[in-house]
């Protein structure tokens, strides 16, 4: 790919959690994703039952999320990190492979990925839909008068889509020069998008001027991750433990990668980019590129006519939420 990838060189700050490594990047918080309501799933809350807890007392944390976005979220589930080291289970199932504890609810667990969050519609009424996931543990030893400070973070995993469509008005110079001289207006132009963590934005010069039996001009696509996330290709990618940016690699397999497709009308061309091009998120840092569409105009389209650009992404994404609980030593003074 020609004049997509951005090679960065990124200064890592990170810290072990349960086994992951995680980067913070700048303008980033690695432990809470801060998403903004309206643009895909939140984090409600995400806390324990108390506060406040006694060695070997049971421990329930709770995460309740929401899609505030405009597309249904699938395939979700939710991981608890920071606590299995050093905190025994209570309810639930141990995942050999990385002594995860599984929460309570089968369907939130990731070998079930069943959560399904409907989408928001505002305009009918319908608020996005919800779900709550939990996990029971023990808090661990603590010696007689100490006390232990504890910063679970949970992780909500779901598959979402991004669709951008916008309208083109394809005029013949005659007769677009006819419509002004009499004082007319062109018709009006769509120009839709989904309410996503991946922004996708369309820009092009219109009505475009066509002469002949084709023309040919600019399309700037940018795409942007402003949901607080991490984007993966899938979310099985999601899953994986790894940051990996590798650019010796042909494609990276890891996370920040976004497949998106650009859908163009039968009897166009594009150039300068693919139809389906592979984009690098890193943080807030957008990215853009140019292509060039051709639209062949055949003897019957006589007048003005329209096309419909769709630029689209399906990929995996996760989210972050933190809390505190403080433990205390069964014996108090």
């Amino acid at each position: 790919m020609k004049n997509i990838y951005l090679i960065v060189t990124v200064v890592l700050f990170s810290f072990i959690i349960s086994g992951c490594t995680i980067p913070n990047f700048p303008g980033t918080d690695p432990f809470n994703s801060n998403t903004p309501s309206g643009i895909g799933v939140i984090i409600q809350n995400f806390e324990p039952d108390f506060s406040e807890v006694y060695s070997g007392e049971p421990v329930i944390f709770s995460m309740k999320v929401k899609n505030t976005g405009s597309v249904n979220a699938e395939s979700g589930f939710a991981e608890l990190l920071g606590l299995d080291q050093t905190w025994e289970s209570g309810e639930g199932t141990i995942e050999t492979e990385r002594e995860e504890l599984f929460p309570n609810e089968e369907e939130c667990r990731h070998t079930s990925k069943k959560i399904k969050l409907l989408a928001e519609e505002p305009d009918k009424g319908i608020s996005g839909g919800e779900k709550v996931c939990t996990w029971t543990y023990i808090a661990p030893s603590v010696k007689t008068g100490l006390k232990v400070h504890a910063t679970p973070r949970v992780r909500f995993f779901y598959k979402y889509s991004s669709s951008t469509i916008k309208t083109i008005t394809i005029v013949p110079r005659e007769e677009l020069k006819t419509l002004q001289n009499q004082g007319k207006g062109l018709p009006s132009e769509s120009y839709s998008k989904t309410r996503s963590p991946i922004d996708i934005g369309i820009e092009t010069s219109s009505p475009v001027r066509s002469y002949g039996d084709s023309v040919e001009f600019p399309i700037i696509i940018t795409v942007k991750n402003t949901g607080g996330g991490t984007v993966c290709k899938t979310i099985e990618n999601c899953k994986k433990a790894t940051w990996g940016i590798k650019p010796d690699t042909d494609i990276n397999e890891g996370w920040y990668v976004v497949n998106l497709d650009i859908i163009i009308p039968p009897d166009s061309t594009i150039k300068n980019c693919n139809e389906m091009e592979k984009v690098v998120l890193i943080g807030t840092t957008p990215q853009t590129f140019s292509c060039k569409m051709t639209v062949n105009i055949r003897p019957d389209q006589i007048g003005l006519i329209q096309k419909k650009i769709e630029v689209r992404a399906d990929y995996g994404y996760f989210i972050d939420k933190s809390s505190s609980v403080t433990v205390l030593s069964s014996n108090q003074p």
